[in-house]
């Protein structure tokens, strides 16, 4: 009798065992799911859905430009069809950057200045309302790009930074402390990847129990991550990934100097 009650508790043991494997394996898919509304997986999305639409999007700004400047340009003048041609061809060409992925600050750069080299050759009063027409399709272009996260100015190294505007205590309490530690860090660039368990962030680190808790409760404090209720996994915030992402800046620097 006693044999037969061990046998049932190991079946027991093994069947809920069996159940709690089965659990994870859901929790970790249902995770995977809501992670890709996480912030650093945006920029993956975007990527997705930018090589899905990459040729209709690029098709309709091209017909888009055909027929602002066939429609709007000055009709009465002498130079119309030669001028709507080389429009048309420039602003095509800039429409096609949309489809090759991430736009450097350097093209856009070099397509402003060849408008202005164009603009340069107006022969007439005319010629003001037909650039300005050009220019504003090619600015609803760059704006596309900026939605579409394929363009960014990169101007911020033109500005002069003003350490004046620095707060030490809260620069200190809010980013210096929370990255401060090896642990810490470990498990912020772990979250920058995907969601993770309690568990899993245990043996990532190798930390237990209050330790554990102690690191998290700093990141969670100072916004660095989030748990998404009150026992489930922890995702990175925009400050978080933001941070990261200064590191890498600063880290870059340093290893030019």
């Amino acid at each position: 009798m006693e044999i037969n009650n061990e046998n049932s508790e190991i079946y027991y043991r093994e069947e809920l065992h069996s159940i709690k494997e089965e659990v994870t394996s859901l929790r970790n898919e249902f995770s995977r799911f809501l992670q890709r509304a996480n912030q650093q997986h945006i920029e993956g999305m975007i990527e997705e859905m930018r090589k899905s639409f990459m040729k209709p999007m690029v098709d309709y700004l091209c017909e888009d430009a055909s027929d602002r400047m066939h429609t709007c340009m000055t009709a009465d003048c002498g130079m119309r069809d030669f001028c709507e041609k080389a429009f048309r061809e420039f602003l095509q060409e800039t429409a096609g950057l949309v489809g090759k992925g991430r736009i450097e600050t350097e093209t856009i750069k070099l397509y402003q200045d060849k408008l202005a080299e164009l603009k340069k050759e107006a022969k007439t009063s005319n010629c003001s309302r037909c650039f300005s027409e050009a220019t504003n399709v090619f600015e609803k272009q760059v704006k596309l790009m900026r939605s579409l996260q394929i363009y960014e100015e990169e101007d911020k190294e033109d500005k002069k930074i003003d350490i004046s505007e620095l707060e030490p205590e809260k620069l200190v309490t809010e980013v210096c402390e929370p990255i401060a530690n090896r642990q810490r860090l470990i498990m912020l660039k772990a979250l920058s990847g995907e969601s993770k368990t309690f568990s899993e962030l245990s043996k990532l680190t190798g930390l237990r129990g209050g330790n554990l808790l102690f690191h998290l409760q700093k990141l969670l404090e100072t916004g660095m991550v989030l748990q998404r209720n009150e026992r489930g996994d922890y995702i990175i915030t925009r400050k978080g990934y933001s941070t990261l992402q200064g590191l890498s800046r600063i880290y870059s620097e340093i290893e030019k100097e």
